[in-house]
Order: C-alpha cells, then structure tokens, then sequence
C-alpha cells in the first residue's frame, strides 16, 4: 500500500528548528568576527539568511518530484562531481587548502556534491546489482575503487574530515545491503595499517594527529583550536552565559561560527542548550531510518538510509571534534554551521527523503533494510 499525499511532518519540523537555531546562531557567533573583517556585524548573517532561503525552495521542489528520476542521472552526477574534485585543486587556495570552487558570486564546496552524488550511485548500483553483494570482488570493485580515487582527491586539497565521513557512508550502505562482516574486515585492515605508516612513518598530518593524542590526556594540552573550544563548552555550564554573551567568539576561538558553530552555541546556550540540538539530530536520525524501512523500493531504502546516516554521522562527528573526542576534522555542523555548501547540498537530501517518505507501504519481509532490523 503506497501512501503519495503527505510527507514525514516531524523531519520536515526538526529540519526547521535546526535550521532557525542556525540562523541565530551563526548571527550571533559572526557578528564581532563580521564588523571586524567586513565592517557589517550583519554580513555573514545576511549570506548564510540567502542560503536559507534557497535551501527551503530546494526542499520544497525535491520534496515534489520524484525520486526515481535521479536514479538515471546518479551516474551522471557522480562523474560530475568528480570533475569538480579535480578541478577544484586548481583553483586558489584559501588558508592553505583547496576546497572551494568560485564561479562569480557563487562559492561551493565539491566535497559536499560528492558525498550526496556518491550516496545516489550507490543507492542505484547496490540496488541493481543486490544479488552480488556477498562477492568480495564486487565490494572491492567498483566501490571502493571509486572510494580510494576520491580519497586520493580530498587528500589533495586536504579535507581528511571529507574521507572520514565518506568512508563511514560506503561502509554503512554496504553494511545494510548485505555485505559479509569478514569482507569489512579484509578491507579496513590493510586501510588501518596504511594510515598508520602514512601518519607515523612519512609524518603526513603528524602535528596535528599528536595534537589530538596530547587532548586525550588533557583537552588543554591539544591544540590552541582545540583548548578554546573546550574552555567554550566548559564555561556555559548547565543553562549558558546567555545568547550573544559567550567571550570564546571575540578572537579566542578560530571559525567559532563554522566548524566550531556547536563549541560556541555550548557556551551561550549550555549543556542543556547542545543536548536539545543532538535530541534534535536523534529524532531527525530515527524518522529518516523509518522512512528507509518504509520505503516502496530497495532504491528508496538505500537513498533514504544513506542521506539520513550521513547526516547524522557528520553531526556526531563534528560534536566529537568540539568536545576533544577526534581530531580537527574540517567537516561542519549540519544545518547549524555558516555555509552554504553545507546547507544547500544538505537541504537537497532533506528534500529527497521527504519525497521518499511520500511513498511508503507495509514492510514485506524481504525488504533489504529489515535484515538488519531497522
């Protein structure tokens, strides 16, 4: 029985407060940082109001057509978007890296058209190709192929926090489509082991790796980044110094309305403030998991799982980062951070399960995402 009227009401209302605590958020950490770069408290602020609003028209179109046309251009799209991983390396770079395309007034991240690309490819071609699944030739290529390749890019520019996040989204859909745990095992080895020798051996980001080993000890022994972070948190205690009070944002904490979005919004708002975000982030993740399991295809069960799952990961990853838990990672808070790459490409797949879950019916069995009792 497929439903095609209404879409899941309660994401659609806990993608908008997450969007709106955004917004005054990113008002209230940018507005010193703003005055002093720009001379407008109100620049970063007016740009991030922008992507708002193009990222809720984006929501409400997706959430309109169908979802089964995008599996035709998923191959397209990812071709696509690997161009732009290339292409972006020759572009300026900006404090150091190479992560940013600008095309006049319009700046985008190709990381972030990546990721939701490679999560409908593999939506398609797991769905397609289901019956091989259990092969370990057929996980390794063309998978992690097309992983490796796009892990050699990022490295490029450098985005390690893009890796990290990209890979857990490849082992997550494999995982629900039915990939053998020994296969997972054959594969993360050598990995672990390579990133061992790259880290420790040929010292490729050392400093910063020992940084976060020094944090674990002590979260004020890591980085400087890292340090204000922690004392941020720290001071906003139970219910916060109040909105627009915190001190960590006046030239203290580096990107406090970025990366560090989260570290900011503890000090302001408090324990009780950030917890009520990652219960956000909780619902959000247990309505996207149910759209999955409800979905009227192995297709939609693979799309809808995979955008939820990255989402959701990106955002525990981030507050693990603010808190001491992982290194500095450079990926951003979803919805929360300023950026409109983040929340553009984040607002499409927002838009795509809402479509999903437009068309639901009762779980038969077999359905692929029952195997694992979601």
């Amino acid at each position: 029985m497929i439903d095609r009227s209404k879409p899941d009401y309660l994401l659609l209302l806990v993608v908008l407060i997450l969007i709106a605590i955004g917004m005054v958020m990113v008002y209230s950490a940018s507005a010193i940082l703003a005055l002093d770069r720009i001379g407008n408290s109100m620049a970063f602020a007016k740009m991030q109001a922008i992507w708002v609003i193009v990222s809720m028209i984006s929501i409400l179109i997706l959430t309109k057509i169908d979802y089964h046309k995008l599996e035709k251009l998923s191959l397209w799209l990812l071709i696509f978007s690997f161009g732009c991983l290339v292409a972006v390396l020759f572009f300026p770079s900006v404090k150091g890296v190479n992560r940013w395309i600008k095309l006049g007034p319009v700046t985008f991240q190709p990381s972030e058209l990546f990721k939701l690309s490679l999560i409908l490819f593999l939506a398609h071609s797991l769905n397609k190709r289901k019956m091989r699944i259990t092969e370990l030739e057929f996980v390794l290529v063309p998978y992690f192929l097309i992983f490796g390749v796009a892990a050699v890019l990022l490295m490029k520019e450098p985005h390690l926090g893009a890796v990290l996040l990209m890979g857990t989204i490849v082992f997550g859909m494999l995982f629900v489509a039915g990939t053998k745990i020994k296969h997972f095992l054959m594969i993360v080895t050598p990995v672990v082991l390579g990133v061992f020798v790259l880290v420790f051996l040929f010292g490729y980001k050392k400093p910063r790796v020992e940084d976060y080993l020094k944090s674990m000890e002590h979260p004020l022994k890591g980085s400087y980044q890292m340090a204000q972070s922690v004392l941020a948190l720290s001071s906003g205690e139970l219910l916060g110094a109040g909105l627009g009070e915190g001190k960590a944002k006046l030239f203290f904490l580096p990107e406090p309305h970025t990366d560090f979005i989260f570290a900011t919004t503890g000090e302001e708002l408090g324990f009780l403030g950030t917890s009520a975000i990652l219960v956000l982030f909780f619902i959000l993740a247990l309505r996207g998991f149910a759209i999955a399991r409800k979905a009227s295809d192995d297709f939609g069960c693979l799309l809808a799982f995979g955008i939820t799952f990255s989402i959701f990961m990106g955002a525990l990853i981030n507050a693990g980062v603010v808190v001491g838990l992982f290194p500095t990672t450079g990926l951003p808070m979803p919805f929360l951070s300023y950026g409109g790459s983040s929340l553009f490409f984040t607002a499409l797949g927002i838009g795509i399960l809402l479509n999903v879950s437009r068309q639901t019916k009762y779980i038969p069995s077999g359905h692929i995402i029952s195997k694992i009792g979601l």
